[in-house]
C-alpha cells in the first residue's frame, strides 16, 4: 500500500520559513555566544600597569621599573637620546654647571594596551671637584698647564682690586725667555692628591722664591721678579683642598688683605699651582671643564717673603 501525501503550496512555504528561522536563529545564537566570549577573554586581559624610581648619582641614573601585563619597556630619558627597552636601565647624562629638571617617561605595551608614566628627576650640578679631576671618583684625574693661547697675561698689586701693572698677551712668557713654564703639567687627581711633571727641567717662579732658598735660576726676567729654575725636584704626597666660598685672608707687606667668598686651592707637602713661591694657596676665579683662570700671589726681593703682586693667568686642560 503506497500512501502519497500531496502538500499544498501554502504549506511547503510554511515549512520552509520555519526552517530558515530555526537555523537563522541557531546561527545567531552563535554569534551573540562568540561576542559574549570575546568580550569576556578582552577583559580577562586588563591594561598595564607602570611606576618606576631612579636613583642618582652625580650624572649616572639607575632606573627600576614595578610593572604588571608588560610585553615591552620604552623608556624616553628625556635628553634625545634614544629609545631604551631594557627593564632596569643605567643612563648617564651630560652635568652642567647649574641643576637640571629632566623629564623621563616609561611606556610599558602588553595584550591588554598601553600606558604610560613619567617622573620628573634632578640631575645636579657638576661639583668644582669634577670640574678639577675629570671625574667623579678616587681613580680620576685631569692635567693642567699654563695656557700660551690665553687671553691675556696680567700682572697685579696683590690687593682687593687687583690693581693692574701690566697687562699682556697671553704667550709673553716666550719673548722673555720663560718658555719652558708653558710646558711643565699639574695632575689632580680625585683622591686628593697631585703630582707635577717638569716637562723643562725646572719650574716656574719667582725671583724672591730663588733668591730666599738660594734655588739656581736658569733665566729670569728681572723687570716683573719672574724666573725658571735651573732644577726642580717633583714633591712627594702633596695634597690640594677646594675651598669654596671662602674669605681668604693674605697677610701681604703693606697689611691683610681679605678676599671675601672666594674659591682657593690650598696645597699640603709641597703642592702648588703653575709657580713656585713663598705662598702657594690661590684664588680660582673661573674653572670649565677646559680652562682654569687662577690667581697667584708673589713675593718681590725688596719686601721678603711676604706676597706683594699677583699672577692673573689661564690654565688649559689637557
Amino acid at each position: 500500500m503506497i500512501l502519497s501525501l500531496n502538500l499544498s503550496p501554502e504549506l511547503n512555504q510554511l515549512n520552509f520559513k520555519s526552517l530558515f528561522m530555526k537555523k537563522f536563529f541557531k546561527l545567531a545564537s552563535l554569534f551573540f555566544l562568540g561576542l559574549i566570549f570575546v568580550v569576556a577573554c578582552k577583559k580577562e586581559t586588563p591594561l598595564p600597569t607602570a611606576s618606576f624610581t631612579a636613583t642618582v648619582n652625580d650624572g649616572t641614573v639607575t632606573f627600576s621599573a614595578v610593572v604588571t601585563n608588560d610585553s615591552k619597556y620604552e623608556w624616553d630619558f628625556g635628553d634625545g637620546s634614544y629609545i631604551n627597552t631594557l627593564h632596569a636601565p643605567v643612563h648617564t647624562y651630560i652635568q652642567s654647571a647649574t641643576p637640571t629638571n629632566i623629564i623621563v617617561s616609561l611606556t610599558i605595551k602588553g595584550p591588554g594596551g598601553e600606558v604610560t608614566v613619567k617622573n620628573t628627576i634632578i640631575i645636579p650640578a657638576k661639583t668644582k671637584m669634577q670640574y678639577l679631576t675629570g671625574g667623579k671618583d678616587g681613580s680620576s684625574s685631569r692635567k693642567w698647564r699654563l695656557s700660551s693661547n690665553a687671553t691675556s697675561f696680567t700682572i697685579t698689586y696683590a690687593n682687593a682690586g687687583f690693581t693692574q701693572l701690566g697687562s699682556y698677551p697671553g704667550g709673553i712668557l716666550a719673548n722673555v725667555g720663560l718658555a719652558k713654564a708653558y710646558g711643565d703639567e699639574f695632575e689632580f687627581k680625585g683622591d686628593g692628591t697631585m703630582s707635577i711633571n717638569s716637562k723643562g727641567g725646572g719650574i716656574f717662579a719667582s725671583m724672591a722664591y730663588c733668591m730666599g732658598t738660594n734655588t739656581p735660576m736658569a733665566v729670569y726676567y728681572a723687570p716683573v721678579g719672574l724666573a725658571y729654575t735651573a732644577s726642580f725636584t717633583p714633591p712627594t704626597g702633596a695634597t690640594f683642598a677646594i675651598n669654596e666660598n671662602k674669605n681668604y685672608v693674605l697677610s701681604t707687606p703693606l697689611g691683610d688683605v681679605t678676599y671675601s667668598g672666594v674659591m682657593t686651592l690650598s696645597f699640603t707637602n709641597g703642592g702648588f699651582l703653575g709657580f713656585k713661591d713663598f705662598t702657594s694657596e690661590c684664588i680660582i676665579k673661573r674653572l670649565t671643564d677646559t680652562q682654569m683662570d687662577a690667581v697667584l700671589f708673589y713675593a718681590n726681593p725688596q719686601y721678603g717673603p711676604q706676597p706683594i703682586l699677583a699672577l692673573l693667568v689661564t690654565f688649559e686642560a689637557l
